[in-house]
């Protein structure tokens, strides 16, 4: 059965933007009241999660801690302290901080604030996640593969020296929770609870729809896992287009779409509005775009070849996009594509073997990634570059010749 149009016609596009419009204006006006409560008087209190703790030197040699949280209220923001504090990332915390300083675009994205105090609270019990990354942890005995799979499945924090060694490979992508990794883990999900719900179907249901039955628990699943790393912006995005695509596919409508990726989008910031100040957010949502992209003329490649070329296509043009933020440019990179080919089995076994206890097997390989040498140079995309490299890929929705252009465009970076 070939698949139906979202839309019938320009009128029920034009009345569901609206309609989302209207929406983001109220959700804007609802965070709006929730800043002001906020600034309502000069100093407030209230109990967060260290997202992430860290030391910095000033330019006067003294030393200060840097804490990056999250309120039980949802905002996020940055403060810092001149006195040494035994913290753990994870781990809640009273803060009682300035609010003169804070304006409404900062209480969006996050703001940084002047604390007063901030005190750890101790608890003499360890949550269930606590003995979970715990058990991670103890299987990697050097501190950067214990950083790195605590990113890669709870989201946690990575400090600047592990983080410019990931980015000098290119796979930053990897490493954060993403889209990428929603795909694999409702894969594996699938796989393990399709035999257990077969076994039953066959004796007690045999008529119900066993696809949509086990999608429904693994989005139940994943939805856990998402409030467990604290919604990351990519991730969230990922969701919300798996639940929507869905939706969209048990009633035979198209999924892969442009117009279902901006209406996935600009319900996202109906919900979460703060996210349109999020590079992540934007980064996953391009990735998305390029994968559309690729596919809406190559497709009916064979399968291998898809696989492939749509790891290379996506990492060249995305280049113009991730230089305009980061610089950073190492021959390493190059090999991105090839090792996020590797990583659709990297991730799975590593799932299976930290299961299993076995979680640093590989650890000196990864290890020995990390520290090889090589050079650095700085590629910057211009402004105007990027705008016109934008077009250029808004053009390639409508005209197959424009995909060469955008790969031409953007390797045109290391010219420019």
């Amino acid at each position: 059965m070939e698949a139906l149009p979202l839309f019938t016609n320009k009128k029920e596009v034009i009345a569901t933007f609206v309609i989302l419009g209207f929406l983001f204006l109220c959700s804007l006006g609802f965070e709006y009241y929730h800043y002001k409560q906020l600034i309502k008087y000069p100093t407030h209190t209230t109990e967060a999660k260290v997202l992430n703790h860290y030391t910095k030197v000033n330019k006067n040699g003294k030393t200060y801690d840097v804490f990056k949280l999250k309120s039980h209220d949802g905002y996020r923001f940055y403060t810092i302290s001149w006195k040494p504090k035994n913290v753990a990332i994870a781990q809640n915390v009273f803060v009682k901080f300035k609010t003169n300083q804070i304006d409404f675009m900062g209480y969006l994205k996050s703001f940084f604030a002047q604390s007063i105090y901030l005190n750890p609270i101790k608890t003499t019990t360890k949550t269930a996640l606590y003995q979970v990354k715990n058990y991670v942890k103890n299987q990697h005995k050097t501190k950067e593969t214990q950083e790195i799979f605590a990113a890669l499945f709870f989201s946690s924090a990575i400090s600047k020296i592990t983080r410019d060694k990931i980015q000098k490979l290119g796979i930053s992508h990897l490493i954060a929770i993403s889209g990428f990794h929603l795909g694999l883990l409702s894969m594996i999900l699938f796989l393990l609870l399709t035999p257990l719900y077969t076994f039953f179907q066959n004796r007690y249901a045999p008529y119900r729809n066993r696809t949509a039955d086990l999608s429904i628990v693994i989005f139940v699943i994943l939805f856990f896992y998402m409030d467990l790393i604290n919604f990351s912006p990519s991730f969230l995005r990922s969701f919300v287009m798996a639940v929507f695509g869905f939706f969209l596919f048990s009633r035979h409508i198209k999924i892969i779409s442009f117009l279902t990726l901006l209406l996935s989008v600009c319900f996202i910031l109906v919900l979460f509005p703060g996210l349109m100040f999020s590079i992540a957010f934007w980064f996953s949502v391009s990735g998305v775009f390029y994968i559309f992209l690729f596919l809406k003329y190559f497709a009916t490649l064979p399968k291998v070849w898809v696989f492939i070329l749509l790891n290379f296509w996506v990492y060249l043009a995305m280049l113009p996009i991730v230089h305009y933020v980061f610089p950073v440019f190492t021959p390493l990179q190059l090999f991105s594509p090839l090792l996020s080919m590797l990583f659709t089995l990297f991730y799975p076994l590593e799932l299976f073997l930290h299961l299993i206890g076995y979680g640093g097997l590989l650890d000196k390989e990864i290890v020995y990634l990390l520290d090889l040498k090589t050079h650095f140079y700085e590629i910057m995309t211009p402004f105007w570059f990027l705008i016109l490299y934008l077009l250029l890929s808004v053009l390639g929705i409508f005209y197959r010749r424009f995909t060469l252009m955008i790969l031409l465009f953007a390797l045109g970076i290391f010219l420019v």
